[in-house]
């Protein structure tokens, strides 16, 4: 053999496909010739190296490199169907072997002087797109906080709640908020929080505003709270906690009543759910009670139905709102209105009733009829009185509802004596002015009481159709009247003018 071994030659070699006369030729002239000798041994090593590669599982390839993992898998597959039947030796398809030779042919590369390197490619500048920032995180806005004035005010009148352990003098114009602790003697008050929910706080109670927001009411009560609420809307709540156990609202009118003997829970329309402190719960409904001894778990079988009078009281407790609800023009746009009398009376202003008088309530500016139950529980007219916008210092408006007093036999003289004793000359000077203005055929009623001594018991305008300036100056005419010594005497009076 005159010229070197080519290198698939001795690839075939090895696969088995020479025969062995041309096997041991191409040995022969390896052992004399030191190139081809170095050729089979690479060959040899290849061989060895690529016939296990066919056992072998595919490479771990990065995830930027599937199609040549899914390029082994297949040509894998193919190569074990592909694969001739016969003799150990010769299993290897032609692909494979073809394939080693390349390889060799490279192997026999690598022993050939290095070309000379290569000028490096210039960089290539690779344009990243800006990263925009992640949003930020909104937190979800604080519930909005609520407050509360005060409406009415009855039994001793203001001077009998306290806010805060003190007695202020500002209780009408105050905004009751989360926190403020709110307690009464005698009395109660009563505390309007929106269009339709109102409190009254019971004589001899104290109450909490342990949260006092748009999403949260918490009510602490020990003693005895009447409430009206609004229909709750969605992720709104409100509860009243009596103790270990607690009350919860949607929307209602009820009652509850914390004392040493236990608590109770009325509940006028609507529905409540009572809890203890081990979460069990019943639902008190429309015309129904539950009483609860102190620490007592909640059994629907306490529930029982209200009476005919229980049902009455419910009512007659209900909170004073005013109807149209906005608290700051109402701070600055209402002022309280006093009204006295001689022990307890049924009292109404402009038509509503407001229950036992003395009381003090909230009012718009302008004028207001007040009228009171007699005896027979009959409601006649009192008076009428003005109110003014509030300023700063100054005193709430004030009517004085007289004691009951019976009819005599002596008004007849008493009615003469009055209108023998009228200042007709300062009577016309009080209504000279809208003399000149062409107001005439004007009248005024009023209601007054002379005792024995001929002493005025008390003089009340119960009705007119003058000017407020007007009506006053003529009641004081009235007021300076001298009777004698008599019979005691209770009447009203109509003067026309």
């Amino acid at each position: 053999m005159s010229r070197h071994v080519a290198p698939h030659r001795w690839a075939d070699a090895f696969a088995g496909k020479l025969d062995d006369s041309e096997r041991a030729l191409m040995d022969r002239h390896a052992e004399s010739c030191a190139a081809c000798q170095r050729t089979r041994t690479r060959i040899a090593g290849a061989s060895d190296s690529y016939g296990s590669i066919r056992t072998q599982p595919g490479p771990e390839l990065p995830w930027d490199s599937v199609r040549a993992r899914v390029h082994w898998a297949v040509s894998k597959e193919k190569r074990a169907q592909s694969q001739p039947a016969g003799p150990p030796g010769r299993r290897v398809p032609n692909l494979v072997w073809g394939v080693l030779a390349a390889t060799a042919a490279g192997a026999l590369a690598l022993v050939t002087p290095p070309s000379p390197p290569s000028r490096p490619a210039a960089p290539v500048a690779h344009v990243t797109s800006p990263v925009a920032p992640p949003a930020p995180v909104v937190a979800a806005p604080p519930p909005a906080a609520i407050a509360g004035l005060v409406i009415r005010v009855a039994g001793s009148g203001a001077r009998d709640v306290m806010i805060d352990g003190v007695r202020p003098d500002d209780l009408f114009a105050r905004h009751l908020g989360a926190g403020t602790v709110i307690a009464t003697g005698e009395g109660r008050v009563d505390v309007q929080f929106g269009d339709a929910s109102a409190f009254a706080l019971g004589p001899r109670s104290t109450l909490e505003l342990r949260r006092f927001d748009s999403s949260m009411i918490e009510l602490v009560i020990d003693g005895t709270i009447d409430l009206e609420v609004a229909h709750r809307a969605a992720g709104q709540r409100l509860v009243v906690v009596a103790g270990e156990h607690t009350v919860e609202v949607r929307g209602t009118q009820f009652r509850v009543s914390r004392e040493q003997a236990g608590t109770t829970v009325s509940c006028r329309h609507g529905l409540v759910a009572v809890r203890d402190g081990s979460a069990a719960q019943v639902e008190v409904g429309t015309a129904r009670r539950i009483q609860l001894a102190p620490g007592a778990a909640v059994s629907s079988d306490q529930i029982v139905p209200l009476s005919v009078d229980e049902l009455a009281s419910l009512a007659s407790a209900t909170p004073i709102r005013v109807p149209l609800w906005n608290i700051d023009a109402l701070v600055v746009g209402s002022a309280p209105l006093e009204i006295t009398t001689v022990g307890p009376r049924d009292v109404r202003v402009d038509g509503v009733e407001l229950g036992l008088a003395p009381l003090s309530v909230r009012v718009m500016p302008g004028r207001h009829t007040v009228e009171s139950a007699d005896s027979a529980g009959r409601y006649r007219r009192v008076g009428w009185v003005d109110v003014a916008v509030p300023s700063a210092g100054s005193k709430p408006a004030r009517l004085e509802v007289p004691a009951e007093v019976p009819r005599t036999a002596g008004v007849a003289e008493r009615r003469r004596q009055l209108r023998e004793g009228i200042d007709q000359a300062r009577l016309a000077r009080c209504t000279r002015s809208i003399a000149k203005a062409g107001l005439t055929g004007t009248y005024v009623q009023v209601e007054l009481a002379v005792d024995a001594s001929g002493a005025v018991g008390f003089l009340n305008v119960i009705d007119t159709d003058l000017p407020s300036a007007t009506a006053s100056c003529v009641r004081e005419v009235l007021a300076d009247v001298r009777f004698r010594q008599g019979a005691p005497a209770t009447w009203r009076e109509k003067l026309d003018l």
